[in-house]
């Protein structure tokens, strides 16, 4: 698992180095949306993370400052087993609040289509849980924090893509698509 870790931050760096032709883009007053799909769950006291698919949306608001954004995400997973024996169902619903640095200025990255970012996030996790089985194994309503890096590629002035990896939240993989609404 740390393997994939440091193989996407080298990747991540590897493209903030790359340059093409003028400062990337990210300032004052940008309204980004970011609906994707995430791939495991980090969940239960252990902090370990499960495969579990969910979906996801985050919305970025650039009001403090041209690199610096926050703003709300919601996301809904829902993991299932079934042994045959018992069935182990979880439902998890995450919102609350992000902050987010865009590092292109900081690295000066010269593609304007290119956009390197991290940041940490604050939230409630609601748990709905099904166990038809032996013992008892729940996952209780909670505060949930984490740390999250990525990059997005614009295709278009108002289109991209993006992708994050991210530790102690919901998701160790992120990928979707990026709308720029103002």
């Amino acid at each position: 698992m740390k393997k994939s870790y440091i193989l996407a931050l080298l990747c991540i760096i590897g493209l903030c180095l790359t340059q093409v032709d003028s400062f990337a883009q990210y300032k004052k007053g940008d309204v980004i949306l970011n609906p994707g799909l995430g791939l495991g769950y980090w969940y239960g006291s252990g902090g370990y993370a499960d495969f579990a698919a969910g979906l996801g949306i985050n919305a970025e608001f650039s009001c403090i400052l041209d690199d610096i954004a926050i703003g709300p995400y919601l996301a809904f997973t829902r993991r299932s087993y079934n042994s045959g024996a018992y069935s182990d169902d979880y439902t998890f619903i995450d919102f609350g609040a992000r902050g987010t640095y865009h590092f292109a200025t900081l690295l000066k990255v010269k593609n304007e289509k290119f956009d390197p970012y991290a940041g940490v996030f604050l939230g409630f996790v609601a748990t709905s849980h099904d166990y038809d089985g032996p013992g008892y194994d729940t996952y209780d309503n909670r505060l949930q924090g984490g740390l999250y890096a990525g990059a997005r590629w614009f295709f278009s002035d108002k289109f991209g893509a993006f992708g994050e990896v991210g530790v102690g939240g919901m998701y160790p993989v992120f990928i979707g698509l990026t709308f720029k609404l103002k």
